[in-house]
């Protein structure tokens, strides 16, 4: 592309001189002492401990562009249905649109819908929105709608995999339900039958080889979890595992052979080369509290330590379904979450924020009612009743709501 710069035509007149930067020249000055000032003051924040080497540029940066000038974000409590992040950004799923932010509150997509009771099944910087007990959904793509479909019966469950395919669990045709994955494009793949149950958890490998279900019935008055382990180039189920009494809340490929089955019971091990199933952790469902995956495979389960309101542990797993780090809490807790880089403990006007390894990285007090938490490596955003309010995952901070 050229440049459009008009050249200056006067001559030299062989006399040095200064010349007060004019117009971008003295815009791009300003913006680059600044940086280098903000720099320095956060480099001295970290230097007496305020904030980790990782957080100086998020930081600086911040401090520049001015990047929280469009928070508070203005929302409705009683039109917002689900508020979570994809990828970086916060992605809102209302009664009537999707709505993507970027982690600097600039609007990125704005889709409206007409599903009466609207679901969404997230994986990393991937989502499906779906119609629950409709046919409807989109795929979701970083901040874009990538596609919108309809599927063949009413949805059930949805999940997006990284190599690009998705799948559907729908009600069947001939059978309880049905599993069908689709490629990239759109054609399906593999296609399986329940007889007796419903689909209510879907797992996709990164390689997007392999697939797992989780199904739930009732047998002589006990709830039961069935998971089922697919492989596409094969023809047979590689595995299938029945466990009794447990209530499933997510399926996930937490390595590469490995799915990993978390209940409000327990947290279970599948390996598609394992004649039995693995019992990671076990508790009892009073004591459960909250639990959450990270894109990298690891996880984290918090449970109250024998029922109690005021004293938690917070369960660290690695990707092989070790326990790596326990963490130990004495005040109440709402639930826990996970990114990449931290584990973030929402409690009574209070965040604390701790290292994958236990170390406390900060403490974030908020002054009023926060309905929910949504944290990602750099940023916390806070929801209360009519706005969503955003800190620094780093560093102690105070929020007013």
């Amino acid at each position: 592309m050229k440049d459009n710069v008009r050249k200056n035509a006067a001559k030299p007149s062989g006399k040095k001189s200064f010349k007060r930067p004019q117009g971008k020249s003295r815009s791009v000055l300003v913006i680059s002492i600044t940086l280098v000032l903000a720099f320095f003051a956060v480099f001295i924040l970290n230097t007496v401990g305020v904030i980790s080497p990782s957080a100086l540029w998020v930081r600086a940066r911040a401090a520049v562009s001015g990047t929280s000038e469009n928070f508070p974000l203005p929302v409705s409590s009683s039109s917002v249905l689900v508020c979570e992040i994809i990828e970086d950004n916060i992605i809102l799923l209302t009664t009537e649109n999707i709505l993507i932010y970027s982690p600097n509150g600039k609007q990125l997509l704005n889709q409206p819908h007409v599903y009466a009771k609207p679901g969404i099944s997230l994986n990393h910087d991937r989502a499906v929105v779906f119609d629950r007990g409709g046919k409807g959904f989109y795929l979701i793509k970083g901040d874009e709608i990538i596609y919108e479909g309809t599927a063949d019966n009413t949805i059930l469950a949805a999940e997006y995999g990284e190599d690009g395919n998705y799948a559907l669990g729908t009600k069947g045709k001939g059978a309880e339900s049905t599993l069908t994955v689709y490629d990239k494009k759109n054609t399906v793949s593999f296609c399986w039958n329940c007889a007796h149950e419903n689909i209510v958890s879907i797992a996709l490998s990164d390689n997007g080889k392999y697939a797992g279900v989780a199904v739930m019935g009732a047998e002589n008055g006990e709830l039961f979890t069935t998971i089922q382990y697919f492989g596409f180039d094969y023809k047979e189920t590689l595995n299938t595992q029945k466990i009794v009494g447990v209530a499933p809340f997510e399926l996930e490929f937490t390595s590469f052979n490995e799915l990993t089955l978390l209940t409000d019971s327990g947290v279970y091990l599948i390996n598609r080369k394992s004649d039995a199933y693995e019992t990671a952790l076990s508790y009892y469902s009073s004591e459960f509290n909250s639990c959450d995956v990270s894109s990298n495979g690891k996880y984290i389960v918090s449970l109250a330590k024998y029922g109690s309101e005021n004293v938690f542990e917070i369960n660290v797993f690695a990707k092989s379904g070790k326990i790596k780090e326990v963490i130990n809490v004495d005040f109440p807790v709402k639930r826990v979450f996970l990114s990449d880089k931290y584990i973030f403990v929402f409690g009574e006007n209070k965040i604390m924020v701790y290292k994958l390894n236990g170390v406390h990285v900060s403490e974030i007090a908020y002054k009023g009612e926060a309905t929910g938490i949504h944290p990602t490596d750099d940023f916390i955003f806070v929801s209360s009743l009519d706005k969503i309010s955003r800190c620094f995952s780093f560093g102690d901070d105070t929020i007013e709501l």
